[in-house]
């Protein structure tokens, strides 16, 4: 008898594995099989982690979504072998409490300007573009939109119902200068006066 896992299998008088035995082996079988890539999916790698960390450093975004980031990073290999090797060197010029204006004059001098782009327009449009091929990574969810959230949708989402565009757009809190003339020339309020007949 050869121990599985640490236990030794269990055989019937005949000489045949016991149900008990084939279940638990069946158990640890599935687990190798399936429950290994689920694991290793879920859990992203150290260079996915340092793409996501990159790119809030690039686009001084505190908050990304990391299956987008997962998806960007996947694609931006896929259209250049070189990435993963130039992002990593960008990785390295990172530093604490750099401005994203102070990390791409870095990597300009270190000639990776162009990955910075490539990077930074991946998750403004949603897209990776390489020579006339563009793939689609996310919609919604690309930062281009969240700059304007305040007073437009994404496009092809209904905000109000139909024609809403037609509505006044939301308060921004700015006076226009009609508004502003408006007040100045308007006469102040005549003073009320407490007068009982």
């Amino acid at each position: 008898m050869k121990p599985v896992n640490g236990e030794e299998l269990e055989y019937s008088s005949a000489g045949s594995m016991s149900r008990r035995t084939m279940l638990k082996t069946l158990a640890i079988a599935a687990q190798l099989a399936f429950l290994s890539p689920v694991a290793a999916f879920a859990q992203p790698s150290v260079r996915e982690t340092d793409f996501l960390a990159l790119s809030k450093a690039l686009t001084g975004h505190g908050s990304m979504n990391p299956i987008v980031g997962k998806r960007l990073y996947a694609a931006l290999i896929a259209s250049d072998s070189t990435f993963a090797d130039r992002a990593a060197r960008l990785t390295g010029l990172m530093q604490a409490g750099q401005t994203p204006q102070q990390l791409l004059a870095r990597a300009s001098g270190a000639g990776l300007r162009e990955t910075v782009q490539a990077i930074v327009a991946g998750w403004y449009t949603g897209t990776v573009t390489h020579g006339n091929q563009s793939q689609l990574i996310a919609y919604d969810d690309a930062l281009m939109y969240s700059t304007v959230s305040d007073g437009l949708t994404v496009p092809t989402y209904c905000s109000n119902g139909p024609l809403w565009w037609s509505k006044a757009p939301p308060a921004a809190g700015v006076v226009t200068p009609a508004e502003a003339a408006k007040a100045r020339l308007a006469p102040a309020p005549a003073p009320v006066t407490n007068k009982q007949a």
